[in-house]
Parts: C-alpha cells; sequence; structure tokens
C-alpha cells in the first residue's frame, strides 16, 4: 500500500485525481478517512489545492492552448531548464496571489511524473457537468436486497450495519454540512462524536438525534418504528407530535405508531441486536412477523397451506443456520411440514 508521505503521491494516483476533480464517491471514504489523520491530511489538502488550482486556472483556456503549455512544460523539464511558460504563469498569478504560484510549481513537478496522465486531466475539466457535480451535493443510496447484511463506513467515521431488505440515503456532503441519514428497514447505528454536527435518522415520521452513540431502528413498516439505545443517549421526536420529544438512555427503547404518543419501555440488548451476529431469534413472534423474517433473512417467498386457525406464537434462536435447519425445528413444535423449491417456500400444516 502506498505511504503517501509526498504531494506527488497524492498527485500519482488516479483515485485521488477522480475523487477531488470528478467527484468521485465510490473511494470518498479512504480519502475523507485519510484527510482527518493530524500528518497525511495536510499533505492531501496540499495536494488537492493543488489540483483545484490547476482547474481554475485552465478554466477559460482553448483545450489546444492547455495541451501546448503541459507539452512546453513536459520538455523543459526533460531538457533540465526553466520553462518560459512555466515563468510566465508564475509572473502572471504573483501578483494576483502568491499561493497559485506556488500550487503551479508543485504542480510541474506532478506533470513530469505523469505525463501520460496530462492529457485526461485537461480534457475532464473542460466538461462542464464535472463543474456541477463538485459544487452540488448528491445522494447517495445504499440498499441491501432481501437475504443479505451490510456494514458501511460513513464520510464521518461512522459505521452503519444495514439488515437485509433495507436502504440508507445521505448526501454526498455528509460529515461536512450535515450528519442526516433516510432509512428504510433496519440498521444499526455506531455514531462518531461530533458536537457541532449531530446525527440525524429519519425514519417515518420519527427523527432520532445522537451526539455519540449506538442505536438500533427499525421502520420496515413506517406507522410503527422502533429505536433502541445500545450506548450514549439519543432524542427520539414524532414529527406528528411536536410536543413529545422522548430521551433515551442505554437498555430503553421507544416505539411510535402513527400519530399515538410515542411509549418507552426496556429491552434486552442481546436478543435486539442478535441479527448482527447472524442470530436469528424469535420471541412469541406471530406466524406472519415469522414469514417475513425468513423472507427477508433468506431472500425467499413464503406461502402457506392449511393456515391453522388458532393464533401462533413463535419462539427460538438459531445461528448462522440453513433455512432447512430452522423450518425443520420450527416445523416440528408448531406442527407443519416445509417444501423448497429454489427460492419459493411453502408451509404445509397439519389438519
Amino acid at each position: 500500500m502506498k505511504s503517501y508521505n509526498t504531494i506527488e503521491d497524492f498527485l500519482q494516483d488516479k483515485s485521488f485525481l477522480s475523487w477531488v476533480l470528478h467527484a468521485d464517491t465510490s473511494s470518498g471514504c479512504f480519502w475523507e478517512k485519510m484527510a482527518s489523520d493530524k500528518e497525511k491530511g495536510i499533505i492531501l489538502h496540499q495536494a488537492r489545492l493543488i489540483l483545484l488550482e490547476f482547474q481554475a486556472t485552465g478554466e477559460d483556456w482553448e483545450e489546444q492552448d492547455q495541451l501546448l503549455l503541459l507539452s512546453s512544460i513536459h520538455q523543459n523539464i526533460q531538457q533540465g531548464k526553466p520553462g518560459r511558460g512555466h515563468s510566465t504563469i508564475k509572473s502572471e498569478h504573483s501578483e494576483k496571489n502568491h499561493w497559485r504560484g506556488i500550487s503551479m510549481l508543485l504542480f510541474v513537478i506532478f506533470i513530469s511524473m505523469m505525463g501520460f496522465l496530462a492529457f485526461d486531466v485537461v480534457k475532464y475539466h473542460t466538461e462542464p457537468a464535472l463543474e456541477n457535480t463538485e459544487n452540488k451535493p448528491h445522494w447517495i443510496t445504499k440498499f441491501n436486497p432481501k437475504g443479505q447484511k451490510s456494514k458501511i463506513h460513513l464520510p464521518d467515521g461512522s459505521t452503519v450495519i444495514i439488515n437485509a431488505d433495507s436502504e440508507i440515503k445521505y448526501r454526498s456532503d455528509f460529515g461536512v454540512n450535515n450528519r442526516e441519514i433516510h432509512l428504510t428497514g433496519e440498521s444499526f447505528f455506531e455514531v462518531v462524536p461530533d458536537s457541532l454536527l449531530p446525527f440525524r435518522v429519519f425514519s417515518g415520521k420519527v427523527i432520532t438525534t445522537a451526539l455519540g452513540t449506538s442505536f438500533n431502528i427499525q421502520s420496515y413498516n413506517p406507522d410503527k418504528i422502533k429505536v433502541q439505545l445500545a450506548t450514549g443517549k439519543v432524542e427520539v421526536v414524532n414529527e406528528l407530535l411536536e410536543n413529545q420529544l422522548v430521551f433515551l438512555q442505554p437498555g430503553e427503547e421507544v416505539t411510535s405508531v402513527g400519530n399515538q404518543k410515542i411509549t418507552k419501555s426496556k429491552f434486552n440488548p442481546k436478543k435486539a441486536f442478535s441479527w448482527k451476529s447472524g442470530v436469528l431469534f424469535f420471541d412469541n413472534a406471530s406466524l406472519s412477523e415469522f414469514e417475513l423474517t425468513l423472507e427477508r433473512w433468506y431472500g425467499v417467498e413464503i406461502s402457506l397451506e392449511n393456515r391453522p386457525k388458532q393464533k401462533l406464537k413463535i419462539s427460538g434462536e438459531f445461528k448462522d443456520s440453513y433455512l432447512s435447519n430452522v423450518l425443520e425445528s420450527v416445523g416440528y413444535a408448531y406442527g407443519f411440514n416445509h417444501i423448497i423449491d429454489q427460492k419459493k417456500v411453502k408451509l404445509v400444516f397439519e389438519h
């Protein structure tokens, strides 16, 4: 792995160029994290300013003029003598801004080490669409289909574990101008403290605010949302009930149903957060809850035959178990057989 101890190390990295100049978010987390480093962050910001200064310098030039200038600089470097184009630029910009002159000097070093990339950099800078992308924040979406879970690191250093059939959305300026996330489904958040930017999660009509904590939100049904606090302290409010503000301590949860008053109670963290560790847990779940959970967990579609008239309350705990093992165990206890055909599952209850 590259050490990134000098400005040239950053300017030689295609991923760094794309992040600075093209607003590429695929590797944004990596560079944002490095930017927060006490030592490397200073060098990174210097390299970033050089690229942005060069971009600003070339905005009003014709592409042919830019290529001629870069070619002249490159040739003069190879000959070991100062370039006429370089001195001209330095003279012009030193009158306006001393830093721009320094930036261009450092960029000459960059050109000498990356001559083959110079054409691409200039070419991309002539495209107005890239300028709009950098200036205007855009939405970033992370979605898990049924049967899949994932863990992501946010630009501010916080972590989100996203459950199956769940989605989070946040803007590209997250961690800079805001720390706001929109959630559909279920996710567990481990929040890095930041006294200037509160961490807010919008799920349905419920807003959960934290400064530095870890908590779980379940919002598959937007009319029934549950917030469970693991560590720290959070503030929960329902937009439909502006006067009701609830604060949670570790081990407490709130349940918001429609426009009804938010209720607060205790919960068992080990059971509530078991899904993060691959543990499938049922605690007096209804048959419908049992079906939906299995569909999300394994990415299947479940149908019932001879649905029982009595209401079932299903309980059980399964660690990294195959679907067939879960159905065999639960079916033996609650009186049904199962048929698995690819992604189709049928539960056949006994009369």
